[in-house]
């Protein structure tokens, strides 16, 4: 009798990216934080997070994805390579600058 489970495409793909972020927290905790949109206090439990309690995670999902796709993603896979990259960084940089204001900064005055 094996003990191999038998994990879905959905299971394999949660799997595989949960353990892509946790290797990236290992590396890089800021950069991960950054590219993965996560908080210190997260990224520190993911990262504390052994290969038995992944595993349970995404076996207890089941058929539910953990990680959906982008609200733009049709629009960026109909933008032509070359412009889908510079389309994604401008979509980023408009909810940036929804979520802060930026600083106005002190006028020196000229002598």
């Amino acid at each position: 009798m094996s003990n191999t489970v038998q994990l879905s495409d959905i299971q394999l793909l949660n799997l595989s990216a949960l353990m892509t972020i946790q290797a990236s927290i290992k590396r890089d905790p800021v950069a991960a934080c950054y590219r993965f949109n996560l908080r210190d206090d997260q990224a520190q439990r993911v990262e504390g997070l052994g290969q038995q309690q992944l595993q349970a995670i995404v076996a207890n999902r089941g058929e539910e994805s953990l990680f959906n796709l982008r609200d733009n993603f049709w629009p960026l896979l109909d933008a032509p390579p070359g412009l889908q990259v510079p389309l994604a960084t401008v979509r980023f940089a408009g909810t940036l600058g929804a979520v802060t204001e930026p600083r106005s900064m002190p006028r020196r005055e000229s002598a």
